[in-house]
């Protein structure tokens, strides 16, 4: 029996981790969230999730220091890591880019850039609704 992959949703924006709780659970992704960044390091550390989504202006830290801490821990460094971020400079960019985390830039269609890369990151194939499949065949 393989294990259901986890994903670490953290926030500070509660509606938008609802939301991206909701469709990563309709992946069959378990989901642990957080809403500040000392919350989602220690469930880092009680948890171990398969894959990190994280804000980067949380409250009691930036995602991007708590990204910067899973980085040098060997435990924690191969742990993939989405950033989710409302910032668009260049600075926040490149730092994404430095610690080899996926920037995402929230918006109202943030889900369709973050589900490929869950996706893919956690190995998950689309699913074929083969009803619909079959009408559109028809």
């Amino acid at each position: 029996m393989t294990k259901q992959p986890t994903i670490l949703i953290a926030d500070d924006d509660c509606e938008l981790v609802t939301v991206l709780a909701l469709r990563a659970r309709q992946l069959g992704v378990a989901v642990e969230t957080a809403h500040d960044a000392l919350s989602a390091l220690n469930i880092m550390r009680l948890k171990a999730p398969d894959l990190v989504c994280l804000d980067v202006n949380m409250p009691s830290g930036s995602g991007l220091s708590a990204c910067e801490m899973l980085a040098t821990e060997p435990a924690w460094a191969k742990i993939p890591v989405i950033i989710l971020t409302g910032r668009t400079d260049p600075e926040t960019q490149m730092r994404c880019h430095q610690l080899c985390a996926y920037y995402v830039l929230k918006g109202g269609d943030v889900w369709s850039r973050v589900e490929p890369l869950v996706r893919e990151l956690l190995g998950i194939g689309e699913t074929v609704n083969t009803k619909a499949a079959a009408q559109v065949a028809i």
